[in-house]
């Protein structure tokens, strides 16, 4: 393990949050024993595709360009993982302690670690902590928009623009994404296992320079049921809907998924991840 994934792991426990793998076996031999191996999903798009290869398991609409909401700061994440040490302490401006919520109630002028921003971002869906991180990285957030982009037509996502590190509307330009571009996208973040760990958090704690003590729960409900098996990151606005892109949540990852604009999404969640497994067993 690299030095820079020891720290931030080492500082993971500090926070204080813990998570533990639960196999899926069971869960995808249910649909083993229905007739019909394609399940009713109320997404208007999904793909689910194999982690080694990336081939195509199962899709619905999968190039169809819709809102990608919070799915966003996956990339936003990963963007300033690559940018900043996790060490480093970010002073917040008052545009990012402006952002809509969701939000962790971070202090304007008050400081806090990379790392700490990191876990705000993807668990708690942050946009200040989003949006301080994007100014840290590239001095501001149109600039960080930038190298989203560029990251994007890197890993092939060519069906997909980001407006801004949050994911919320935009009043001049229209941010889109596809349920198949997602899936390239947390197949390649998650290969940081810093990012991988993060996501399976379901609550954390931490303190800024003001000494303000800020808790932040996981939007994702998939970590709060039993049994827990699916980690990732959650998306919604009135325009998007609900949106998510994750994998299961096993020791040895076998499947990425992603869905946009869904009305019942934990219902099409439990399925995409159940039914992904199945298809990936029958291979």
């Amino acid at each position: 393990m690299k030095r820079s994934a020891k720290i931030f792991l080492s500082a993971a426990l500090i926070l204080a949050f813990s998570f533990t793998h639960i196999p899926l076996a069971s869960a995808a031999k249910r649909y083993a024993k229905k007739k019909s191996r394609t399940p009713f999903l109320t997404a208007k798009a999904v793909a689910i595709v194999d982690s080694t290869k990336g081939t195509v398991l199962y899709s619905k609409n999968p190039h169809l360009r819709l809102p990608p909401a919070s799915t966003t700061k996956l990339m936003t994440a990963l963007i300033a993982l690559e940018h900043l040490p996790l060490g480093r302490k970010v002073t917040v401006s008052p545009y990012a302690a402006s952002m809509a919520p969701s939000k962790a109630g971070l202090t304007i002028h008050a400081t806090y670690r990379v790392s700490e921003l990191i876990v705000a971002t993807l668990v708690s869906s942050s946009n200040d902590a989003a949006v301080a991180l994007a100014q840290a990285a590239a001095g501001s957030e149109e600039k960080f928009v930038r190298l989203m982009n560029a990251k994007a037509k890197a890993l092939g996502m060519s069906n997909t623009y980001f407006a801004n590190a949050t994911g919320l509307p935009a009043k001049d330009r229209k941010q889109f994404s596809t349920a198949y571009d997602l899936t390239r996208l947390i197949r390649y973040a998650m290969k940081d296992k810093r990012i991988d760990y993060v996501m399976g958090i379901t609550m954390a704690s931490f303190r800024g320079s003001d000494g303000k003590r800020i808790v932040i729960k996981s939007h994702n409900k998939m970590l709060w049921r039993t049994p827990k098996f699916v980690k990732g990151k959650t998306g919604w606005t009135y325009a998007s809907r609900h949106t998510f892109v994750g994998t299961n949540y096993a020791p040895h990852k076998k499947i990425y998924f992603a869905m946009l604009s869904s009305k019942k999404p934990w219902l099409d969640i439990e399925r995409l991840a159940t039914f992904g497994l199945f298809l990936k067993s029958r291979n």
